[in-house]
């Protein structure tokens, strides 16, 4: 299956992540993928996690400690300044129209925003 087949179709692709780590690994892997691949900048991704949010501060003042690429990009660029990623702060913000990929928390899917998303 290729990378936009889901989207061909309208597809909303939920990724429920844990906020902190693993969800902001995620986001800079999305980000750089959607780049690189100019057919998919028509399709939104969003990030439905307040706590990531506010841990990409934390992230960012703690560069050194992250590897080697992620500090000559940040050289460059900051590489959490998303080109491609918005920030979804309720579901009622979330226009679901069309393909999107919508990463949220919790990851469990027992409540929050992943399962609101989850039950649309």
């Amino acid at each position: 299956m290729s990378s936009t087949q889901p989207f061909l179709k309208g597809a909303v692709v939920l990724i429920p992540a844990f906020a902190l780590g693993r969800a902001q690994e995620l986001l800079l892997i999305l980000d750089e993928y959607w780049s690189n691949h100019p057919d998919l900048h028509k399709i939104p991704i969003y990030y439905a996690s307040p706590l990531a949010k506010r841990c990409m501060a934390v992230y960012q003042t703690y560069i050194n400690s992250m590897n080697e690429r992620i500090r000559n990009q940040f050289a460059n660029s900051n590489a959490f300044d998303f080109k491609h990623i918005s920030p979804l702060n309720s579901i009622e913000n979330f226009d679901n129209v069309g393909p999107s990929v919508v990463m949220a928390s919790p990851s469990g899917l027992q409540s929050g925003l992943s399962r609101q998303l989850f039950e649309m």
